[in-house]
């Protein structure tokens, strides 16, 4: 409509669909991301997917030190060393062949949460919707001012506990190198920053441990 290329950030939504259509696919660019804590990963690196020979012919470029077609050595422009080595590339296929196990088991680390704590009055679980499925790279909540603890303390609190938590991302909005680019306030995002936070959910956690957090997470509000 507008012209505008589309660019999506797929780090953590290997599997996941929306309306019939993969995540990754829907724009004019997706990257995805291979680091450690990802649901496919490689130790580091990733992939960036494109349906556009143009861009496709570029990135191939740029990602191999930008050495000019038929000729060596040569560089027209500034390239870069993104590629992924062999080794990397057999631990990131065999990972592949195991990924509706690794996709399961995600589902259920997020659905049995969710039974856990959909109790507690105060935080804000996530949305599931049916043209939607959502592969709980994270298990994502947030703090609401009814539940009478900050984010903060109840992440500190966790900690006491054993348990750790990790905050949501910064907007880029509110980072320092963006300033200069800010036109207006992002109040929403902001919001959901400021509240938000993970809590464990790694494909080696088990219903045991996840009880234990769940226990923390009651026995924190209770106090």
């Amino acid at each position: 409509k507008h012209g505008l290329f589309v660019v999506e950030d797929a780090a953590e939504v290997h599997g996941a669909t929306y309306k019939g259509r993969k995540c990754g696919s829907m724009g004019t660019v997706s990257a995805f991301s291979f680091y450690s804590n990802k649901i496919v990963t490689t130790g580091e690196g990733g992939m960036v997917l494109t349906n556009d020979d143009r861009f496709a012919q570029e990135m191939r470029l740029l990602v191999n030190l930008a050495h000019s077609p038929g000729k060596r050595f040569w560089h027209e422009k500034v390239g870069f060393n993104y590629r992924l080595t062999n080794l990397q590339a057999a631990l990131g296929l065999g990972q592949l062949q195991n990924i509706e196990e690794f996709l399961a088991h995600k589902k259920w680390l997020g659905e049995e949460y969710t039974r856990r704590l959909s109790d507690i009055e105060g935080l804000i679980l996530p949305v599931t919707r049916d043209y939607a499925k959502n592969v709980y790279w994270m298990y994502s909540l947030r703090v609401s001012d009814v539940l009478g603890l900050t984010r903060d303390e109840l992440c500190r609190r966790l900690k006491e506990r054993g348990v750790d938590t990790r905050t949501f991302f910064i907007p880029l909005s509110s980072q320092p190198i963006a300033k200069k680019y800010r036109r207006k306030e992002c109040p929403v995002s902001a919001s959901i920053a400021a509240s938000g936070f993970y809590l464990p959910s790694g494909l080696a956690l088990t219903g045991e441990q996840m009880e234990y957090v769940c226990n923390a997470v009651h026995e924190v509000l209770s106090a």
